[in-house]
């Protein structure tokens, strides 16, 4: 079994990401997510890579308020 890296995303890694996005929004399991809103929320993304390639990728937003 090959061995997972996870860590924050890097500005790099935005077109990776949006990749992924756009694979699952297509059907409909996830919500579309254009470059620009990826590079504008990259320090929410963390990333999951094998042998150095992005094969996941995740986000958590804290909002706050009422």
């Amino acid at each position: 079994m090959k061995a997972w890296n996870v860590r924050p995303a890097k500005v790099e890694d935005a077109k990776a990401i949006a990749e992924l996005i756009s694979h699952y929004a297509e059907k409909g399991l996830l919500l579309p997510r254009s470059l620009s809103q990826i590079y504008s929320h990259i320090r929410d993304y963390m990333v999951a890579e094998v042998d150095g390639r992005i094969v996941g990728c995740g986000a958590l937003e804290v909002v706050w308020g009422g």
